[in-house]
């Protein structure tokens, strides 16, 4: 070997041990060993802590992992500032995962971090079908490990809104296709399409469902406002009875049960801006109705009737104007 050659080989040797130098220091161990897990659907590994390194494989939705190491400072990753975390993948290989994807476990705990990661993902403004079904999942799996009342409550409302989200981004013209006819089919009896909004979604029959299993519970009212706020496929057309006639079957039937409930202020106010409407008292009023103005009649006296028993139990002062409202288009005793 001649001068020049051996000169290449100890810079070659020095480039490696610089490189080798250069990613010890990008990462800090992490001893004992931290566990995490997923907290966002379809997370990518890779084999570096950037978003450029190649990918590795991809993790569902609440996979749990163990860090063994983390980037030396932090990087911003879709507008989020986190750590890059070294951990071990189910695979058996290692892999980089950007730490805002990833939140903190304790297994003796594992409901409790399931809750928050369910909130969270709840949040999000926009959800995929595989999204969906990947978080309708996760809630299943950590249903079967919930044990007391409300976490299971919680969840249980979760599950469906989970549903939800799942079955609302399905095109109506690709319903008999693969992936979407099998999970359309396996929860067709809480699935109904919404042709106004031009969508599938879960009926208020099953959240009214589920509002029954925890009637008395303090999950109990969320549920049922959950119930009373789910879209009801149909058009009023801008019609005040149907439009009030349809308040007065949600946020009604939510007074019915919950008259001083955490959302009975809400409901009580939609109520009486809708009471207001000019429609009511013609139609009340019209003293020789045909077939139809009949019809709605004898439903505005009922929803009226019933109204008025569901708001007297409250305690709010709120319902004092509503009762007032109620009163005057139909005086007790009618």
């Amino acid at each position: 070997m001649n001068f020049r050659d051996a000169n290449r080989v100890l810079a070659g040797l020095l480039l490696m041990l610089a490189l080798a130098a250069a990613a010890s220091a990008q990462e800090v161990k992490i001893e004992p060993a931290r566990q995490m897990i997923t907290a966002a659907s379809n997370v990518r590994a890779r084999s570096g802590p950037d978003t450029s390194a190649a990918e590795v494989t991809r993790l569902k939705l609440g996979t749990v992992l163990k860090a063994t190491a983390r980037s030396a400072s932090e990087a911003e990753v879709g507008g989020r500032r986190a750590h890059w975390y070294m951990v071990a993948l189910p695979s058996g290989e290692s892999g980089w995962v950007f730490g805002g994807l990833l939140a903190d476990y304790d297994g003796a705990r594992r409901t409790e971090v399931a809750r928050r990661i369910v909130a969270d993902r709840l949040k999000a403004e926009t959800m995929t079908f595989d999204e969906g079904v990947d978080l309708y999942n996760f809630i299943s799996a950590s249903l079967a490990e919930a044990k007391a009342a409300d976490e299971r409550a919680e969840l249980e409302l979760a599950l469906l809104r989970a549903l939800d989200r799942s079955v609302t981004p399905i095109p109506h013209a690709e319903r008999e296709r693969a992936p979407y006819r099998d999970w359309l089919r396996a929860h067709g009896k809480q699935i109904v399409y919404h042709e106004l909004a031009g969508n599938f979604q879960v009926t208020s029959d099953a959240f009214w469902e589920l509002e029954k299993k925890y009637r008395g519970a303090p999950s109990g009212d969320e549920i049922a406002w959950a119930a009373a706020q789910n879209p009801v496929p149909g058009e009023c057309e801008g019609d005040p009875v149907c439009n009030f006639l349809y308040l007065a079957d949600t946020n009604g039937r939510y007074l019915a049960l919950y008259p001083n409930g955490a959302h009975a202020a809400e409901a009580i106010e939609s109520l009486q801006q809708e009471l207001q409407a000019d429609g009511l008292k013609e139609t009340l009023g019209a003293k020789r109705p045909d077939q139809y103005v009949a019809e709605d009649q004898k439903r505005l006296r009922k929803a009226l009737a019933d109204l008025r028993a569901a708001v007297s139990k409250s305690s709010l002062p709120a319902k004092d104007a509503l009762l007032k409202g109620i009163n005057q288009l139909m005086p007790a005793g009618r």
